[in-house]
C-alpha cells in the first residue's frame, strides 16, 4: 500500500480544444472533398490522397489530446505529459524543498526573461498555480500546474514554511 505521502493526479489540457476542433473539422472537410473528387473523376490517386488526409486528420487530432500527470512521493514532484493516452514524456522532477515561491498564478510576480516556464496546466486561469525553483537542467524555472484540493492540502504541510503557503478547500461544508 502506498504511504500517506503519495499523491497522484491526471488533468486534461483544456486550452487547446479550439485547435483540436479546427483540425477535426478541417481535416474531415478535406477528406470528404477528396473522396467526392475521387468518386466523380474515378482517379485512384485522389482516393489514396483522401485516405492519407483521413489518416493525417486522425493523427493530428489525437496529438492534441494532452493530459498532465502529477505524482508527489515524499518531497519529490514528478510531472509527466501524456499524449493521446498512449505516450508518456517526462517533463521534470523537482524536490518540494527547492521551491522558492508558490501560489496561485493570478498572484504571481514576473519572472526574469531567462527563466524557463514549464506549462503543465489545464488552462492558465484562476485554477492554475505556480512554483518557482532552481532546476539542475533548466536553471531558474517556473512550473504552472493545476493541482486539486488533496495535493494543495499536502503541499500546505510539505512546502518550506518560509513560503507561507496555506490552503483551505473552497467547498468545505
Amino acid at each position: 500500500m502506498l504511504g500517506s505521502d503519495y499523491r497522484e493526479l491526471i488533468v486534461p489540457r483544456l486550452d487547446n480544444k479550439g485547435k483540436a476542433a479546427a483540425i477535426l473539422i478541417g481535416g474531415a472537410a478535406l477528406t470528404l472533398l477528396l473522396l467526392l473528387l475521387a468518386a466523380f473523376s474515378g482517379t485512384l490517386l485522389l482516393l489514396i490522397a483522401a485516405a492519407a488526409a483521413g489518416f493525417a486528420t486522425w493523427y493530428f487530432w489525437t496529438q492534441e489530446r494532452i493530459e498532465y500527470e502529477y505524482i508527489i512521493s515524499g518531497d519529490q514532484l514528478e510531472v509527466t505529459k501524456i499524449i493521446a493516452q498512449s505516450r508518456r514524456k517526462p517533463m521534470l522532477t523537482v524536490s518540494l524543498k527547492a521551491f522558492t515561491a508558490f501560489g496561485q498564478l493570478t498572484h504571481a510576480e514576473q519572472i526574469s526573461a531567462g527563466a524557463t516556464t514549464v506549462l503543465a496546466c489545464t488552462a492558465q486561469d484562476e485554477t492554475a498555480f505556480y512554483a518557482d525553483f532552481d532546476h539542475s537542467d533548466y536553471g531558474q524555472t517556473r512550473l504552472i500546474f493545476t493541482p486539486n484540493d488533496d495535493i494543495l492540502l499536502y503541499l500546505t504541510k510539505a512546502l518550506p514554511r518560509s513560503l507561507g503557503f496555506r490552503w483551505e478547500p473552497q467547498n468545505a461544508n
